[in-house]
């Protein structure tokens, strides 16, 4: 993607790959899928950032509520 770093500066994300930032025409939003990168550690704690083996062990995908973009709400959607 070829402005995947500023949608990483504009969201706020660290330590993460965008792969896609979609319209979504139902839910008049933005929907940006990203992955944690490759050297990222991924059974860690959300609150203190250590190893917790077997943390979180959900299946699908999330989203989380991000910034607004202006009037366009945003959400990040991930592999749980």
């Amino acid at each position: 993607m070829q402005n995947a770093k500023l949608w990483q500066r504009m969201l706020g994300v660290e330590h993460t790959v965008i792969d896609q930032v979609v319209f979504d025409d139902d839910g008049g939003c933005i929907v940006v899928s990203v992955r944690p990168r490759k050297g990222a550690a991924k059974l860690r704690c959300g609150l203190c950032g250590l190893a917790c083996p077997g943390y979180d062990q959900g299946e699908g995908l999330r989203r989380w509520r991000a910034l607004d973009l202006g009037t366009l709400p945003v959400w990040l959607e991930a592999a749980a």
